[in-house]
């Protein structure tokens, strides 16, 4: 174990594959950046501003890794002294003020000084000695019922300041909360530390300065119902932001490593992974001596872990920007300090190898133990290829674009769209702006197409149907290959069958080539052929499929409604249907309406050979309740009911991504009716 240099750039090497490159990293964020600058106007007129902060947010794709929103009133603001509210317009703005005295450090009350029209922000408000105060307690409780009526978020239950739910089995922790545009009073020797040890930059400092900070409604103990917690959210993402690559891993080393050894089977994990990131921060500020490269990462993290174990035995937890407050406070108590240190000290005792007690971090470290001849590169290059770190942001861009609008919503954003568009855009920024302005269009003609089924005048429906295929046709040119799919179910479900087997057949010749981008599966030397001299945007115009979304707020084929309503009813926001699936359902259902039995079957057992077969290339795993739920739909339509009851026994044995058992029950009691 005398390697270290050795053993250290082994396991940064199987950090980037485990948690990602530089140019990896950079892409998340630079992604979630974009898409939040672009919908903040949608946010703003929803009542709210929203931050989205986490590990998510930092560039982590870890298993754990979650979404922590922050919503708070854009025109209430908080003041740290009165006389700052001079700054402020009068009564456009709600003014809060801070009181910090005979408070614990990192701590408030927040005094109401103008009157608010915020119901639940009045409803909150609690009278002291002349004062009206706000309790985080009653706004707390207040906005966890709020998310409760939410369809997504019926389940939502408290988590200190925020209101944790689970929405298309992804957790999220919602913190509705307070900000302010000046820094604290406590937190000002804070600026005067940075400066003199050198981190951060003063570029970011700067930054931090101007992004203010937050309030968020807990107390420092249960019975404290007026105290806030002042929140620094936003200045620690710029923070990691800030950090170099090997310093991020090391944040991330440690994140594994709290997870999968130190909260190993325990009931109720004290430690928490802002310990880690904060432990992080003040190793990286105060021991200049260290040197943030690969090869000296086992080190670099030692040494956190080392200020860990000195935080245990102390039972003192400086935050980083308020070292007053101890955030040891009330957690590690006398009992639960004893364990602690005892664990930490073994783990301690057995030095580097105790990282092979992670299951994450283990197989990294001990091929590297094994193989002692064995020489590792740290060069990005090595390590991912270019189409690689392409299919990765393709992934991201899907992933974090997508959002249910209305009609107002949607002329808003795409005024926002084309005010970016104006700027000079960076590739990875342009990629992102049009995949979400091919989403924008499809949704607004969504919507369109609804009012479409509601009005009787001949003339407003044809006008209102072809604008509706305008948009479509829009979206196709600007989207990635499998968008056409869309459109061949507007035509189809306006009984246009020939234009919308045309549609198809465009669509399956392009997403039968082979440099085909669909989740992770893709031939990268075909694509890295085909694509060679291309934009990010051609692309993706050209190579990208992705999972056709049916969201519950549209209709956009008939005989798929009784399981959008399920679906919806037990929590999910949208069906999710493989293109290749929705290419073969469409099909059959065209063919079928056009009386052609022999091309209409053909395409049936089409559909049937794929679920029997495929190995999860074609169709994902998650989707095949779905997928075996639309087989038995096409076989019911097509007059072939045993085939049909065996296709939704299927779909019942499938995991229940969907969560469309009644319908298929249902369906399968409609089948003793026929």
């Amino acid at each position: 174990m005398d390697d270290i240099p050795r053993l250290s750039e082994s396991v940064y090497v199987g950090l980037c594959h485990e948690i990602g490159c530089p140019t990896e990293v950079r892409i998340r964020r630079e992604v979630m950046d974009t898409v939040e600058a672009v919908y903040k106007p949608v946010y703003i007129m929803r009542g709210f501003d929203r931050m989205i902060s986490g590990s998510q947010r930092e560039g982590f794709r870890l298993r754990t890794s979650d979404f922590d929103f922050m919503f708070w009133p854009p025109d209430h603001k908080v003041i740290c002294d009165l006389s700052q509210i001079r700054l402020y317009r009068i009564p456009q703005n709600t003014v809060i003020l801070m009181e910090c005295d005979d408070l614990p450090p990192g701590f408030t009350r927040l005094n109401l000084t103008i009157p608010s029209n915020d119901e639940e922000v009045i409803s909150s408000c609690v009278e002291i000695d002349n004062k009206i105060n706000i309790s985080s307690t009653l706004f707390r409780d207040k906005h966890l019922r709020f998310l409760q009526t939410k369809n997504y978020a019926t389940s939502s239950t408290s988590h200190g300041p925020c209101s944790t739910y689970c929405s298309e089995n992804i957790e999220s922790d919602c913190a509705f909360c307070f900000r302010s545009h000046h820094w604290p009073a406590l937190a000002l020797p804070w600026i005067q530390r940075c400066l003199q040890q050198g981190w951060p930059s003063k570029v970011v400092i700067s930054d931090i300065l101007r992004s203010g900070f937050h309030v968020v409604p807990i107390g420092s103990t249960d019975e404290s119902i007026l105290e806030w917690r002042i929140s620094f959210s936003s200045a620690e993402q710029k923070l990691v932001y800030a950090m170099n690559h090997t310093q991020f891993l090391c944040y991330g080393l440690f994140k594994i490593f709290l997870k999968e050894v130190i909260n190993l089977n325990e009931d109720l994990p004290v430690l928490c992974s802002y310990f880690t990131k904060t432990a992080v921060f003040w190793v990286i500020q105060t021991n200049n001596a260290l040197t943030w490269t690969p090869e000296n990462l086992l080190p670099c993290f030692w040494k956190c872990f080392k200020l860990l174990i000195y935080w245990v035995f102390t039972g003192e937890c400086p935050n980083f920007f308020i070292p007053l407050n101890n955030m040891f406070r009330f957690k590690v108590t006398e009992s639960i300090q004893a364990v602690l240190c005892n664990k930490l000290y073994e783990l301690y005792c057995e030095g580097i190898s105790s990282l092979l007690l992670s299951e994450t971090l283990g197989p990294f470290l001990s091929q590297a133990i094994l193989y002692r001849s064995l020489r590792v590169c740290t060069d990005e290059s090595s390590i991912i290829t270019n189409a690689e770190l392409e299919i990765s942001l393709f992934e991201e861009i899907h992933v974090h674009s997508q959002r249910i609008l209305s009609v107002v919503e949607c002329v808003a954003l795409m005024k926002k769209i084309e005010i970016e568009i104006s700027k000079r855009l960076m590739p990875i920024q342009e990629a992102t702006v049009q995949f979400m302005t091919s989403e924008i269009l499809r949704n607004t003609a969504m919507l369109k197409l609804c009012e479409v089924y509601q009005h009787k005048n001949c003339n407003k429906v044809y006008y209102k149907a072809s604008y509706v295929s305008r948009l479509l046709k829009l979206s196709c040119t600007i989207g990635c290959v499998s968008d056409i799919l869309y459109l061949a179910m507007y035509f189809y479900r306006t009984w246009r069958f020939e234009r919308s087997l045309s549609c198809l057949q465009k669509a399956q010749e392009r997403m039968s080539k082979s440099y085909i981008i669909y989740h992770d599966n893709v031939n990268i030397d075909m694509y890295r052929r085909y694509t060679a001299g291309m934009s990010l945007c051609r692309k993706m115009r050209n190579a990208l499929v992705k999972n056709i979304a049916l969201h519950s707020q549209y209709i956009y084929i008939d005989e798929l409604i009784l399981e959008q309503k399920t679906s919806n009813n037990n929590g999910c926001i949208a069906l999710l249907i493989s293109p290749l699936v929705t290419l073969y359902m469409l099909f059959i259902l065209n063919y079928h309406r056009l009386g052609d039995t022999v091309t209409s079957q053909q395409s049936l057992q089409n559909l049937q050979t794929l679920l029997l077969y495929d190995d999860g290339t074609n169709v994902l795993p998650p989707l095949r309740d779905i997928s075996w739920q639309i087989l038995g739909i096409c076989q019911q339509i097509c007059g072939d009911f045993q085939g049909a009851l065996q296709s939704y026994q299927h779909s019942l044995q499938q995991y229940p991504f969907h969560k469309i058992k009644e319908a298929t029950l249902f369906r399968i009691n409609s089948l003793s009716q026929d």
